[in-house]
């Protein structure tokens, strides 16, 4: 059952983890593959401010559940945060790729991804005073194909920018909240692929697009948030393992160099040694990963743009990779009242 007509409070699950209240399993959209779900973990503030996370998983793989500790963070952080599902790509009978059998996320190759996250986006905007939080400015994190939906929710202003000879606009037409923005104001990335058309062409990234990418060159340069950043982006924290074979940290230094060349403000974090998931085996450890001993090496390029006659120490003192950096990004852009 759909729960954006229902009252929040019947949602509510029996444990409430330090003054956070948990919304599981909240449909935010009925496509006609399924419903689509989000859960919500909201802290008993004054408004907190919103993030959305995106799980990794290769576009085809692992459900909302592969976070970080959100309810923990939620707590200990004062946002609130929503973990959304999207429909995952489909994996062909016929594929060299393990099918997935037991995950009952519902699937759809490109755009479904990215209409999904920014429908949750703009359900989870015209629900915020039902729920308890302030959803005028929003922040989206994600991890590895997470990190990509992220970082192109963050670059593709609106979903009707899809909309061409490849996706005509009625493919990508607004069928969720429609009357709200699905626009946000700060990204965190983590190791997310940022030009589809660089990789290898027909891996993961073919079940994505439909085929692969050299037979979809324009599907592929749509579905690419390099192919999207402009002076309007919002900023971005993004951190990646030098070491990481699964999406090449080329990758992030693409993204990094095409928002320098828009002057967006970005945090970039390259940690040596570390791989794909910073060498953890969960999105959840991964972070405990960046908060281990000893520290991983690392290095960091920070780059803020004023407005001409103005300065100001923004990304001043920018701390280590680790969950600080992200909390003191997330207060520096989309917190109402920043604390610094």
């Amino acid at each position: 059952m759909s729960r954006s007509d229902s009252d929040p409070a019947d949602e509510r699950t029996s444990g409430d983890v330090d003054a956070v209240e948990s919304y599981e399993g909240v449909t935010y959209a009925e496509r006609d593959a399924g419903e689509m779900k989000l859960d919500l973990f909201v802290p008993e503030t004054d408004a907190p401010p919103l993030v959305v996370y995106v799980h990794g998983g290769g576009w085809a793989y692992a459900t909302r559940a592969n976070t970080p500790d959100l309810e923990r963070y939620a707590a200990e952080w004062g946002f609130a945060f929503a973990s959304v599902s999207y429909r995952l790509a489909p994996i062909p009978d016929d594929s060299p790729f393990d099918p997935a059998p037991d995950n009952p996320t519902p699937r759809g190759i490109f755009p479904a991804q990215i209409l999904d996250v920014k429908a949750a986006i703009r359900w989870l905007r015209a629900n915020a005073e039902a729920y308890g939080f302030d959803a005028d400015d929003v922040g989206v994190w994600g991890a590895s194909a997470g990190g990509h939906l992220a970082a192109l929710a963050g670059t593709l202003e609106d979903v009707s920018a899809l909309g061409s000879d490849v996706y005509p606009a009625e493919t990508v037409e607004k069928r969720v909240a429609a009357d709200h923005s699905g626009r946000v104001q700060a990204v965190v990335d983590w190791y997310g692929v940022s030009d589809l058309r660089e990789l290898d062409g027909a891996g993961l990234e073919s079940l994505l697009l439909g085929g692969p990418v050299s037979d979809n060159p324009e599907k592929a340069r749509l579905g690419s948030p390099i192919s999207h950043v402009s002076a309007t982006t919002p900023p971005f924290l993004v951190m990646h393992g030098r070491a990481d074979e699964v999406v090449p940290v080329a990758q992030t230094e693409l993204l990094a160099e095409a928002l320098a060349d828009a002057h967006v403000d970005a945090t970039v974090y390259a940690l040596q040694d570390l791989g794909h998931v910073f060498g953890a085996d969960s999105e959840r450890s991964a972070m405990e990963r960046l908060t281990g001993s000893p520290r991983p090496a690392q290095s960091v390029t920070a780059t803020a743009h004023f407005p001409e006659g103005e300065s100001g120490g923004g990304l001043a003192g920018v701390p280590p990779a680790d969950p600080a950096a992200i909390e003191r990004f997330l207060d520096r852009t989309i917190r109402t009242e920043n604390p610094e």
